[in-house]
């Protein structure tokens, strides 16, 4: 009897039926959630994840599973130390969707120095000549912090440099890099015009970004946010967008998602917000599909996958 793998209807399609030509019964899904999961096929071997929390007993309901895998990078929807402990391998997809975060990081520096949220309302309400007299900053007339130096802010700093422009880098390991100048944490918030922040969801970066930090940068200055909201104190945030403490800021990820509606950060004309995009594009969700894909086919093969996480008791 062929093993059941549960995974998006999206990246089934994506991949061409991998799995199924591979010989596995596969189930399809919009979004895989444990709820799901369990009415599905508790006895599935595989899960393909997306975005949604999975919780520590859904192990004992599904004997059988043996890999979740995550369509993406960030895995701090698992406790993958607890998946680990019951024999469950937990993947990843590292660097698929690196050059799709990092052209989206591209853009909000472009929207931000040329006031496109302003300019743009200013247009849809009649006011031509208001939005016109908006004058925005050219992108090579900045300094760009990126905080987090892996696949996205690698990518990242190689556009960057390709247009001209100057990158100052933050990362707790300095690596040698053509593409900038690594800095201190406190220089990277005094110098950078615009900050990208790239960073793992751990705990030893909840709310790293916070009051100090938004004191620290220039009143012109602007942050991006294409990692995970928790990385920012979003209070601390509002707080210094409210009281001009910096000058804009565009948000891919949020405290809480989807972002609740009374957020006073979707009333604010200097604050670009979207629906945790970065990496939704077809070709990064192709890639990120056929990556997650072939964990499920490596694992349940009896081989170890090679963009593991965790090392499971097995």
């Amino acid at each position: 009897m062929a093993d059941k793998v549960i995974i998006p209807k999206i990246s089934d399609e994506l991949t061409d039926h991998y799995l199924s030509k591979k010989g596995y019964e596969v189930i399809t899904i919009d979004n895989p959630g444990q709820k799901d999961i369990l009415n599905l096929a508790p006895d599935a071997a595989a899960v393909m994840m997306v975005s949604k929390k999975i919780s520590n007993d859904i192990y004992r309901q599904m004997p059988n599973l043996k890999i979740l895998a995550r369509r993406g990078v960030g895995y701090d929807n698992i406790d993958v130390d607890f998946a680990a402990k019951q024999g469950v391998w937990v993947t990843n997809t590292p660097g698929a969707n690196a050059h799709s975060v990092a052209e989206m990081a591209l853009m909000n520096m472009l929207q931000l120095r040329r006031q496109f949220r302003l300019v743009d309302k200013l247009t849809r309400d009649d006011q031509w000549v208001g939005a016109y007299q908006l004058l925005g900053q050219d992108l090579t007339a900045a300094t760009i912090g990126i905080v987090g130096y892996g696949h996205v802010g690698q990518e990242l700093a190689r556009l960057l440099t390709a247009l001209g422009v100057k990158v100052i880098i933050y990362d707790r390991k300095q690596k040698s890099s053509p593409y900038g100048k690594f800095v201190s944490w406190q220089k990277m918030f005094e110098t950078a015009d615009i900050i990208s922040l790239h960073l793992a969801a751990v705990p030893e970066t909840r709310h790293i970004v916070g009051d100090r930090e938004f004191q620290w940068m220039k009143p012109e200055s602007a942050m991006i946010n294409l990692a995970r909201g928790q990385i920012i104190d979003e209070q601390s945030l509002i707080w210094a967008l409210q009281n001009k403490q910096i000058a804009g800021a565009a948000l891919d990820v949020f405290q809480q998602e989807p972002i609740d509606k009374t957020n006073p950060l979707l009333k604010m004309d200097n604050v670009i917000v979207t629906p945790h995009i970065g990496a939704n594009t077809q070709q990064a969700n192709q890639k990120m599909a056929m990556i997650a894909a072939k964990m499920i086919d490596t694992v349940l093969r009896g081989a170890a996958p090679k963009y593991a996480v965790n090392n499971p008791i097995i």
